[in-house]
């Protein structure tokens, strides 16, 4: 896989005693849990959320409890809620190690570094139970559009401030004379987006290299990608289907599939239009998954 993940300064904090405790530093006590909220101030050595130590009785800790304790909002002064007015607990269940966390239409409202401070409230404070290792989000029972749904705490890494995003440097596959190059692209993520999403999402809005050419018309979307047994399904709207200059170049799937490899190496996919199931184009048989060259 050609991936260069350049982490810049994250704004997620790991459960640990030396980055800016709430309480003094102090270790927990019995029966107290972490309940993470978002900072008013971030200072040069500050952090974007901080931990407000709580305690809740022994045979009452569930993730309907500590999510009462999240949403009701910290005491501390130096700490803020991250959710809007109006977001509440719709429902919750587990699944093996994994909580299935449902949130009101409030929280659909949140994007960019907001929601991954928020979603990192929430899975740096359920995490602490023994059994859950990962939180899968939705919203008003929809999985959120481009957004990772499963999140762990791991996804949050350590640091000092920061503003919520990562920079990812991928190669984006274009049209040059007959065959395909490669353009070196930074993609800028916010915790939670999916790069796979954003490499086409940038891949569509066409090039920055004067030397290489467009793939598809700029009204050419994408609607979704979901990946399942190393195979993506691609859903473009109709306008995909109308390509540079009026042709059916069977290359632009080819560009599709090599840049996805990028993210996720031996990749696969079969296309959708809005939905169905695209058989041929341009001479290309799609019936079976396209696969990505073998690229020098």
């Amino acid at each position: 896989m050609r991936k260069r993940v350049i982490a810049l300064a994250l704004s997620m904090v790991l459960l640990c005693a030396a980055c800016g405790r709430i309480g003094g530093g102090k270790e927990k006590g019995e029966g107290q849990y972490s309940i993470w909220f978002r900072s008013i101030s971030v200072g040069e050595n500050g952090a974007a959320i901080g931990e407000e130590l709580q305690s809740l009785p022994e045979n009452g800790v569930t993730v309907e409890s500590l999510m009462g304790l999240l949403l009701a909002g910290p005491e501390a002064m130096e700490l803020t809620g991250p959710f809007p007015r109006n977001t509440f607990l719709r429902s919750w269940r587990m699944e093996g190690d994994t909580v299935f966390l449902d949130l009101s239409e409030a929280y659909g409202g949140l994007s960019g570094a907001d929601l991954s401070l928020a979603d990192g409230c929430i899975v740096l404070t359920l995490c602490q139970l023994p059994q859950v290792e990962q939180v899968y989000l939705t919203v008003e029972g929809r999985p959120r559009p481009f957004r990772d749904q499963v999140l762990r705490p791991e996804d949050f890494l350590l640091t000092n401030g920061g503003d919520g995003e990562r920079l990812v440097e991928l190669r984006l596959w274009f049209r040059r004379g007959e065959s395909l190059a490669a353009e070196e692209r930074p993609l800028t993520l916010a915790i939670g987006d999916d790069p796979a999403i954003a490499a086409l999402q940038a891949l569509l809005a066409g090039p920055e290299n004067e030397e290489l050419e467009a793939i598809c018309e700029p009204e050419a979307t994408l609607l979704s990608l979901t990946l399942r047994d190393g195979c993506y399904a691609v859903d473009l709207s109709q306008e995909w289907l109308t390509g540079p200059e009026g042709g059916e170049d069977p290359r632009r799937f080819q560009a599709i599939v090599d840049t996805l490899a990028e993210v996720t190496p031996e990749a696969r996919a079969i296309f959708l239009i809005e939905g169905q199931r695209l058989e041929s184009f341009g001479g290309l048989d799609l019936t079976r998954p396209l696969a990505a060259r073998e690229k020098q």
